[in-house]
């Protein structure tokens, strides 16, 4: 009982720590911020040659009635979008490589390089409408963020991706799919639209993909991984990017960017949501403490 009662201990132990880790390692969580769309690195002009879903290249709102003031900041606000989409691909691919290393399965490796194809596909879109609608803007690109090594303990190491998982798909391209779908609904252009569309069913397929590679962690890593998954319910980011006051009111809403009401709305319900299921997922771990506790 005692050398139960221990392992317990330590199992829980090494799933805070990787939680810990995890959520250390992304401070700040943020959805389709105009804080982004500012960058410094050169540009990469290559990445907004996509031609948008509707089959059109030309100029966007020119029948809108935005004035060229509006029309810039739209553009930013979509290079934005771009670039998170452009960090996402760097993890993405640094998630296939964990999964390597982690001897994971085929299915869940290919899944992780599908979801950085699509994320190169996003980011050629969003580029793109960045540039029909401000024509000037020059679209650039920024390096994704560096590899961090895996700890040696192979259950810290599964609880680690499991939790970053959460974070950075299920929570951060969870919210976004909600959002674009809702945007898709109410924006005015064609082109606009079809592109939201696309990018909302590739960020549910994101979704579906991560809550698969947390499924494997806790069958492989078992209480750590549970443990650190039961660690994030009721510690989960909020969104809190920075807009113009017209964004941030709902204004720019009909041309895709989202204001803050949707988004606290979207991200109260994800929260919800991605709390359910870590509470199911990590069910053994919940039981197993209630033993102890009795």
């Amino acid at each position: 009982m005692r050398t139960a009662w221990i392992d317990a201990t330590l199992s829980a132990l090494l799933g805070f720590l990787a939680a810990l880790l995890a959520v250390a390692a992304r401070v700040r969580v943020r959805v389709r911020s105009t804080q982004d769309a500012h960058p410094t690195r050169p540009s990469f002009g290559g990445w907004a040659v996509a031609e948008l879903p509707d089959g059109s290249s030309s100029r966007l709102l020119a029948d809108d009635g935005v004035d060229d003031a509006t029309r810039i900041e739209l553009a930013k606000a979509w290079q934005g979008v771009a670039l998170s989409a452009h960090r996402a691909l760097a993890a993405s691919t640094h998630r296939a490589l964990d999964l390597v290393t982690l001897r994971a399965p085929p299915d869940l490796v290919v899944a992780a390089h599908e979801d950085a194809i699509v994320e190169v596909r996003r980011a050629k879109l969003c580029f793109s409408v960045a540039r029909a609608i401000g024509g000037s803007i020059a679209p650039r690109g920024e390096d994704g963020a560096p590899r961090r090594a895996l700890p040696g303990l192979r259950p810290v190491a599964l609880a680690m991706l499991a939790t970053e998982v959460v974070l950075e798909v299920a929570l951060t391209r969870g919210l976004a799919a909600r959002i674009d779908a809702k945007l898709a609904r109410r924006t005015t252009d064609r082109a606009i639209r079809a592109a939201l569309e696309e990018i909302a069913s590739g960020e549910g397929h994101h979704v579906s993909h991560a809550w698969a590679i947390v499924e494997w962690c806790i069958s492989e890593g078992g209480a750590p991984v549970e443990h650190a998954l039961r660690a994030l319910v009721g510690r989960l980011p909020s969104i809190a990017p920075e807009r113009s006051q017209e964004a941030s009111d709902g204004g720019w809403e009909r041309w895709g960017i989202a204001g803050a009401a949707l988004e606290r709305q979207e991200h109260a319900r994800v929260i919800e949501a991605i709390e359910r299921k870590l509470t199911a997922l990590a069910g053994t771990a919940a039981a197993g403490e209630r033993l102890l506790a009795a």
